[in-house]
């Protein structure tokens, strides 16, 4: 089995409550966390059980039957192979999970009962490379990086995926765009995916049959979009590099009619590296949470009703990740109460040759592991065990085949849904 470490109390904001104390009376129920592998030999997803104080404990692990992409693929970034957020999701009603079988071209759709898991469909993802899907009521879409396309499926009430006749469509992009994710609106009526290569957002409209039109083409207020997120009916993109100094910001929007975006705030610094993931608070609507790769950190955006945002705190820093580790992506539990972070074997700043603060000789080490944080009354975290690392991670021999194992996640893992 994995590691559980010892809890260290950390406060983000105010004085925050020791990692021992008990949780409030609201959280009196447990829940589950899913985590895809995105290995090349067999992808898979490996269930967690949460007890009342947010502990971790690894349980079954259920093969997709497609490939992932491992963390050999990973063309720009040495902690996150896919470049994306959403490449797994959940159904709104939790009936269903949805993931991306980025090597081997398909979507898969899996029933939750718990902690078991039952493979329903696995379908091609009509184009090359999926990294992100989206889904609103019974239409889902995914967003394939390699030929730069998205490509439309219905839901069945069992959650089998039919692909939908006419809905494959071209990035504005192509196949230079980078997608890193798709997401509907909403209301369902128009489709948005960020391009990080080229700086476009594009806006899809949706129409009733769930086919897509032409793509209107916005240009990104900061440099490399990441999330395409909503709070709301406003919408959210992280920025990579969008502020001075090649730091990480988010910008705001509104999306009109006609497809193109009003910006509301535009590239606000998150004063941190590479800052990708989002996950919105439950316990305070106006706060969203951000991930920071490469300063292995959690920081937050504060909203107001007119969609503008202002650093939460002041210098963009609530905690940090399992040893200052390469945060990727996160969620935060339905009751609001905890927020789990994928998190990778290296500090990213020091162990990647292409960055300035390389220091040779760094040690790669690719176990991963789950950095977890109770949120507090003032939205500041507090740090839990959490999931550690493990030597054995659970391994897919071949699609659909799993060998023995004492535990862990996979090198590669990627995509993480938090009940």
């Amino acid at each position: 089995m994995g590691t559980n470490e010892t809890s260290e109390a950390v406060t983000g904001l105010g004085s925050g409550h020791s990692g021992d104390n008990p949780p409030p009376a609201t959280a009196r129920r447990g829940g589950f966390v899913y985590v895809m592998s995105n290995q090349e030999t067999g992808n898979s997803v490996t269930v967690f059980t949460r007890d009342v104080y947010g502990n971790l404990t690894r349980k079954g692990t259920y093969p997709t039957g497609g490939l992932g992409v491992g963390r050999s693929y990973d063309l720009e970034d040495t902690s996150d192979p896919l470049v994306s957020q959403g490449s797994l999701i959940a159904s709104a009603d939790q009936r269903f999970l949805f993931g991306v079988d980025s090597g081997s071209n398909e979507v898969s759709s899996l029933a939750v009962d718990g902690e078991r898991l039952r493979l329903v469909s696995r379908v091609s993802s009509g184009g090359v490379r999926p990294v992100s899907v989206a889904v609103h009521g019974n239409l889902l879409y995914a967003v394939n990086a390699t030929d730069g396309s998205i490509a439309g499926f219905r839901v069945g009430e069992d959650g089998s995926l039919t692909p939908v006749d006419g809905s494959r469509r071209p990035l504005i992009g192509g196949a230079g765009a980078g997608p890193s994710q798709i997401q509907f609106t909403p209301d369902g009526t128009r489709l948005i995916v960020t391009e990080r290569q080229t700086n476009i957002i594009d806006v899809f409209p949706v129409d009733a049959y769930g086919r897509v039109g032409e793509p209107v083409r916005n240009q990104s207020a900061g440099l490399a979009p990441f999330t395409a997120t909503f709070l709301g009916d406003v919408l959210m993109v992280t920025e990579i590099i969008g502020a001075p100094g090649f730091l990480g910001s988010m910008s705001t929007y509104h999306v009109n009619r006609d497809g193109t975006l009003q910006v509301i705030s535009a590239a606000v610094t998150t004063t941190e590296l590479t800052t990708c993931w989002t996950a919105n608070s439950v316990l305070d609507p106006s706060v969203v949470y951000v991930a920071n790769a490469q300063s292995g950190s959690i920081g937050a955006f504060r909203f107001n009703e007119r969609g503008e945002i202002t650093l939460f705190p002041a210098d963009g820093h609530i905690a940090v990740s399992k040893n200052s580790h390469a945060t990727q992506d996160m969620a935060i539990t339905n009751d609001g109460l905890y927020l789990y972070v994928l998190t990778a074997g290296i500090d990213e700043k020091i162990a990647d040759p292409r960055l300035p603060t390389y220091v040779e000789g760094t040690p790669y080490c690719d176990k991963m592991s789950i950095s977890a944080y109770r949120i507090e009354a003032n939205a500041g975290l507090t740090t839990l065990k959490g999931f550690g690392v493990a030597d054995d991670p659970p391994r897919v021999v071949s699609p659909g085949v799993l060998a023995p194992s004492a535990g862990g996640l996979a090198p590669g893992s990627e995509g993480i849904v938090a009940f």
